[in-house]
């Protein structure tokens, strides 16, 4: 099966990271704390295996060269960075630091439908395709509340 291209869209001027702790402007997040906790608990950890899948997914069927493994992320929308944000976390403006590192711009939706009980095999696959082709949720949901969230394979810089 040949891959689609993939031409990532261009990011907006600020997105936002939320993480523990707040971090004084110029700092730089790291890429790859996502990876190193899921690996780092194992099968122990809720999302072990849907991140497995989709990397499985991301290597086999696209040619998206940014991995969650081994990424940042960031939120379009302050908003959205706010609503995910868990007690004690704080959000921080960010930029990359290198605009024209790998990168991919893709609706969180996706995932939490994934993780929903009663799912078919079919859609698993389907949603994962949705996921990694930078699609919408609203696409085939219309009244679907999208999240998209940025994933760079370089540090981010705090604003």
């Amino acid at each position: 099966m040949s891959q689609p291209d993939f031409t990532p869209p261009l990011p907006p001027p600020l997105l936002f990271h939320v993480r523990e702790g707040h971090l004084p402007s110029g700092s730089l997040i790291q890429p790859g704390r996502w990876g190193s906790t899921i690996l780092g608990r194992g099968e122990d950890h809720p999302f072990y295996f849907r991140e497995h899948l989709l990397e499985v997914w991301r290597r086999l069927r696209t040619s998206i060269p940014v991995s969650r493994w081994n990424c940042t992320f960031s939120f379009e929308r302050r908003a959205d960075a706010e609503t995910f944000a868990e007690t004690g976390q704080v959000v921080l403006p960010v930029v990359p630091a290198d605009r024209s590192a790998p990168h991919a711009r893709l609706d969180m939706l996706w995932l939490t439908w994934l993780g929903e009980p009663g799912k078919t095999t079919d859609q698993v696959m389907f949603w994962c395709c949705a996921y990694w082709e930078g699609r919408s949720a609203a696409d085939i949901k219309p009244t679907a509340v999208t999240t998209w969230e940025w994933l760079y394979a370089c540090p981010l810089r705090v604003s």
